[in-house]
């Protein structure tokens, strides 16, 4: 059960991670492209370290797939971080795990790893939470409206399942420390490219100039709690099927619900959610659907 005790820690760190980008998207920078790259800013210490602590060689066509792996990776958290300036963060987090929708049927087809009746039951289940999790009150009124993340999440959903599927092809042939040093490697071209447009670069020198040096330190220890997440949770997904790891880290909404609770009591200023008694139920429900329905995907 190791791999399983790595990517349950992947999913409790992450939920911290989470807080931390709702944090700053709402209070302090709510552009997705700045904020990607001040994320990438603080990233790039570490492939330095990896590099200090294991031997990293190039591996063809390995390594270049890794890197477009995390070039890949970068695109898509686009979309998470859009998804975050619009609603609450334990919506955006519980549709973030109904990707095994679309991993799914892409391992069938490129892994060969098998389905069965769980399997399509889970889907079912995965399709039934991101519906509940969509819909929300306008005010008091009794009509609802879909939520405004849900494409933006859906898109993220859709790239992910394909990066998942490549990164689990890859690490067949290669360990994953060699991997992560070139999939960081590829998000930091990422980083470069989306630098390199004149309207996006022009807004995140603006954005570096205005932020508060205490945003500079939350966002830092927000990629350092990521990437101890990402390095526990590629471990597991070396050493067992993907299909059942991917699994794993859907209880991130639960972790993500309980210490949004703590917080709203504690230091109600830090991230804004609704926390009427409908509303939790409403988010309770929609988290045990994800983890109930990622579960029988993963047989």
């Amino acid at each position: 059960m190791e791999w399983f005790v790595l990517a349950l820690t992947a999913s409790v760190l992450w939920a911290g991670t989470d807080v931390i980008d709702k944090y700053i998207l709402t209070g302090h920078l709510g552009n997705p492209f700045s904020y990607q790259l001040l994320f990438l800013l603080t990233e790039i210490p570490i492939p330095f370290l990896l590099l200090a602590l294991t031997p990293v060689s190039f591996l063809f066509p390995w390594s270049a797939l890794s890197m477009l792996a995390g070039l890949i990776i970068f695109s898509s958290f686009l979309f998470y971080y859009k998804a975050m300036t619009v609603e609450e963060a334990s919506r955006v987090v519980s549709l973030l795990y109904v990707g095994p929708i679309f991993v799914l049927p892409l391992a069938f087809v490129f892994l060969g790893e098998s389905l069965g009746l769980s399997q399509y039951l889970g889907v079912v289940l995965l399709v039934l939470s991101a519906i509940l999790v969509s819909y929300r009150k306008i005010g008091g009124k009794k009509s609802s409206v879909i939520s405004p993340a849900l494409g933006f999440m859906l898109a993220f959903d859709l790239v992910h399942a394909g990066y998942e599927i490549l990164a689990k092809y890859i690490l067949i042939f290669i360990d994953y420390w060699c991997f992560l040093f070139w999939w960081l490697t590829g998000g930091l071209v990422g980083g470069f490219l989306l630098f390199c447009f004149p309207r996006v670069r022009r807004n995140f020198l603006s954005d570096l100039r205005t932020i508060r040096k205490s945003v500079f330190f939350w966002r830092s220890i927000c990629t350092c709690l990521f990437f101890v997440g990402v390095i526990s949770y590629y471990a597991a997904v070396s050493i067992e099927s993907i299909s059942l790891v991917i699994a794993v880290p859907s209880v991130e909404p639960f972790f993500l619900l309980l210490l949004i609770v703590s917080l709203s009591y504690i230091m109600p200023e830090i991230i804004e959610e609704e926390m009427s008694r409908r509303a939790i139920i409403l988010k309770m429900s929609a988290i045990f659907l994800v983890v109930l329905g990622a579960w029988l995907t993963a047989g």
